[in-house]
């Protein structure tokens, strides 16, 4: 399935939306005047600051959560990274097997970024991962048996390291907001647009271009927030942060003459 398109629909679906609802309230405030709308300000201002207030923070907590998103790939770079310069630290008879091994699973895990956005194939590509990170722990724990006690351990802890970043990585990018607090900015968001619909029925002027902007503008707030939430299928994305793994894997290569 095509995201991209998906939530571009979504959003002019939306857009059109709002323009409705602020055409209904027009239509419901046609016969009323400047002074019968006065004390209805204080619910309208209730609701408008409602707004502000949900789209605040559902902005600021859609952003955070994509900023920490990406470190975790960096500490899981990171990690990989470190995990791999101290296999050197184990009996060099077993570390043919545990490179093979690493580089299997960063190409697993380079697999598992691009298709994040599809659900199916993404668990099934994280259950690989999980199979892969089960034998890289048993020759890992060959090896430890068999190897110098710190150097083992040294080594150990940093396999433990990246199969903890990857786990996290893997929980972060299933951690949304549940989807009734959309439905529920959604929702207010179009009251407020019929409010303004009211607002708008005693003026005599063409106010259609008032509303279109308005309509744009909240339409382009809501279609950021679900973009930063899922930044690997909007406009604002995170793949270039993939080339860092893709430099990890390519930077794997055996000491001596090796393959990659």
């Amino acid at each position: 399935m095509n995201y991209s398109l998906l939530l571009a629909g979504l959003a002019v679906a939306f857009f059109l939306l709002l323009l409705m609802a602020m055409q209904a309230g027009k239509w419901l405030g046609r016969n009323a005047d400047e002074k019968s709308g006065s004390g209805a300000a204080v619910i309208e201002g209730s609701v408008f600051a409602l707004l502000g207030l949900l789209v605040a923070f559902t902005f600021s907590g859609a952003a955070q959560r994509m900023a920490e998103r990406r470190d975790l790939l960096v500490q899981e770079v990171n990690a990989i990274g470190t995990a791999w310069l101290r296999i050197d630290m184990v009996e060099a008879g077993i570390q043919p097997r545990l490179r093979d091994q690493f580089r299997r699973y960063v190409d697993e895990r380079i697999n598992y970024y691009r298709n994040v956005a599809d659900l199916e194939r993404r668990d099934a590509i994280a259950a690989h991962v999980g199979a892969l990170q089960k034998e890289i722990w048993a020759t890992s724990m060959q090896a430890a048996r068999i190897s110098v006690p710190p150097f083992a351990a040294s080594y150990v802890g940093a396999v433990n390291e990246m199969f903890d970043v990857a786990s996290a990585q893997s929980v972060a990018q299933k951690v949304h907001p549940p989807i009734a607090a959309y439905v529920f900015l959604g929702f207010l968001t179009l009251v407020a647009a019929g409010l303004v619909g009211l607002n708008l029925a005693s003026s005599r002027r063409n106010t259609m271009l008032h509303q279109v902007v308005y309509a744009i503008v909240m339409t382009a707030a809501l279609y950021i927030i679900v973009d930063f939430e899922f930044p690997r299928i909007g406009t604002i994305r995170i793949d270039q942060s993939d080339a860092l793994l893709v430099s990890q894997r390519q930077s794997m290569v055996d000491p001596v003459g090796g393959g990659n």
